[in-house]
């Protein structure tokens, strides 16, 4: 599915910073069918998610939230008890001006996320679509302070969402759209000291053979499939270690693409 912008507060993007620019460059585009155009990884000719290469410290994915006043943001955050890692700043750059304005923050969890102020760029092209973005969720130990400080920050509000007996799930909605997915840290992950984090989904066609394909280009299947609401879900890491999460949606949920 094309997508020509995005509403202030809600997703928009996500990079993967890694070590190993040529590796990472050359797993996904296996994984997924993309290729590299502009200095992003691309499908079928439209931006679908970043990468850059990284100083120090893990692989990671980072999502982005589309914002119209970065600044505003930042106030925000810091008033809500959050942190700013990285102050606003203006990236890319052309004859038409700058691609947008950045910031990176970590909420009173420790989640990391950035925001996005578009200028020339605003967020992925595609979405929705086998090797495209289809949703992002927030994985936390304090589902309480997660809404308090989004809501405070973005304006959403947390709703109880479908669940497996046991399994918990919730939703971030903003103006009454679903824009992410908000679940409690607990006996789903291998640990429950594990911090909290943001996790970029991909959609596949067929779960189980993506998570094949990952593990023959040496990445690493974390999570195997699992029946969700929505169809199977897995979560994967890539040779460098980033992790992120693939969905192979039910029939009665797919668009005709």
């Amino acid at each position: 599915m094309r997508v020509r912008g995005y509403a202030d507060g809600t997703p928009c993007w996500a990079a993967v910073a890694t070590s190993n620019f040529e590796s990472s460059r050359a797993f996904y585009s296996s994984l997924f069918g993309w290729d590299f155009a502009d200095g992003r990884f691309v499908l079928d000719g439209r931006a679908v998610a970043g990468v850059r290469e990284r100083d120090g410290g893990p692989s990671a994915w980072l999502i982005s939230i589309s914002t119209d006043d970065t600044d505003q943001v930042t106030h925000a955050v810091e008033d809500a008890q959050g942190r700013t890692r990285s102050i606003p700043r203006a990236t890319g750059g052309s004859d038409n001006g700058a691609d947008g304005r950045a910031a990176i923050f970590a909420d009173p969890a420790g989640a990391v996320f950035a925001t996005w102020q578009r200028g020339t760029f605003g967020g992925a092209q595609v979405a929705m679509e086998p090797g495209a973005i289809c949703w992002y969720e927030l994985a936390t130990p304090d589902i309480a302070g997660a809404d308090d400080f989004y809501s405070t920050v973005f304006g959403w509000r947390v709703h109880e969402a479908a669940s497996a007996p046991g399994d918990p799930y919730f939703e971030f909605r903003h103006n009454d759209d679903a824009v992410a997915g908000l679940l409690p840290i607990d006996h789903r992950f291998p640990s429950r000291d594990l911090p909290a984090h943001w996790t970029v989904c991909f959609m596949v066609d067929d779960c189980a053979r993506s998570c094949d394909r990952a593990a023959d280009l040496g990445g690493t299947v974390a999570r195997k499939p699992m029946t969700v609401s929505t169809g199977w879900y897995a979560r994967l890491a890539d040779p460098q270690g980033a992790h992120f999460a693939i969905i192979e949606l039910a029939d009665e949920l797919r668009m005709d693409f």
